[in-house]
């Protein structure tokens, strides 16, 4: 079958080639790939700025059929359409495993980087981190499961209480994501926030309802003009810079909240800590998505309080290439690959 393989270390070695076809062991389950995500992680494994083992087919953000079971597994799940959770090998021993905090595992070896991922015609998984997809959500809305449920398992961090005023910065999958979530979870008010390369991406999310901001002064007068507490009461950060985490400062209330997702690429970034200590804003960082995140995610999905399809441009996966470019250009929002 074919895979686009991650082949040796460094900046590029990737290409489409043939690999071996998996065989579902005792609590495993083969995969037909109905769709697989491109995620930022997997231009970073690309850019050789992520962990990673090759060879390894890349992505972690899979939607699929079952077409295998191994032993121990219920053979029901066959021909089930289902999306995983990418925590393959936490130990389930740990202190953070028997927290419910197996993404933080450090014995942990996602599909698309520690094991071969979903950029292939079958993948292999284990059978206990699947989810299976109801029939109503399409298939363009069902592969966006694990980066709604890294966002759902944010606002579990930082929930979104009804009212709220939210504003999020960055205009990629994530927080688009994440401002559909916010309006799913009652704020009154969402305002997405992005920067001039991200044209196609604030028009789109206009097109379908959300509120845009192009500039850190738009943002301001959007917040001022709406609330009564003195600024936004949460903002979600998808980008990592600094700038980001200046104007986020800005824009909260006193006793505001952020939540940072997105990583930065930067070792370390400058905040303006007496403003924020000033503020005494609450600052969450959250880290890859929870089993309950991953509940909350299927379930936004499945009820279609969340109609998310509109974020993917479909590819096939012998265009891996134009996909992975048109992600690095923001010419898409969302690449998705089909096999």
């Amino acid at each position: 079958m074919k895979g686009v393989v991650k082949t040796i270390r460094g900046v590029g070695g990737v290409a489409l080639r043939d690999v071996p076809a998996p065989a579902a062991r005792a609590g495993e389950v083969v995969l037909d790939v109905i769709a697989g995500g491109i995620c930022g992680t997997d231009l970073h494994i690309v850019a050789d700025e992520f962990p990673y083992w090759p060879p390894v087919v890349l992505g972690h953000e899979i939607l699929g059929r079952v077409a295998e079971v191994g032993a121990g597994v219920d053979e029901a799940l066959i021909g089930k359409r289902v999306v995983a959770e990418p925590h393959a090998g936490a130990c389930g021993v740990c202190y953070l495993c028997r927290r419910g905090w197996a993404q933080l595992c450090a014995d942990k070896r996602s599909p698309g980087w520690g094991i071969d991922g979903g950029f292939a015609e079958r993948v292999r998984l284990p059978a206990h981190l699947l989810h299976v997809i109801a029939d109503a959500v399409p298939d363009d809305a069902a592969v966006l499961a694990e980066p709604l449920a890294v966002v759902c398992s944010g606002y579990e961090q930082a929930p979104v209480e009804p009212g709220d005023l939210v504003v999020v910065v960055g205009a990629g999958p994530l927080g688009l994501l994440a401002a559909l979530a916010a309006t799913a979870y009652g704020a009154a008010g969402v305002l997405v926030v992005g920067r001039h390369s991200s044209q196609l991406r604030l028009a789109a999310a206009a097109e379908h309802g959300l509120a845009v901001a192009r500039s850190p002064d738009e943002a301001a007068s959007w917040v001022a003009a709406r609330s009564d507490r003195g600024g936004a009461d949460l903002v979600v950060d998808t980008t990592g810079a600094a700038s980001a985490v200046a104007m986020a400062t800005a824009l909260l209330r006193r006793r505001g909240r952020l939540l940072a997702l997105g990583f930065g690429g930067a070792e370390t970034i400058a905040v303006p800590w007496d403003a924020m200590l000033q503020r005494a804003v609450t600052v969450s960082f959250a880290m890859s998505s929870s089993h309950t995140g991953w509940l909350a995610a299927t379930e936004l999905l499945s009820s279609r309080r969340i109609a998310p399809e509109w974020l993917v441009t479909p590819f096939d996966l012998a265009a891996w290439s134009e996909a992975f470019d048109a992600v690095e250009g923001r010419h898409v929002i969302k690449a998705v690959l089909r096999p």
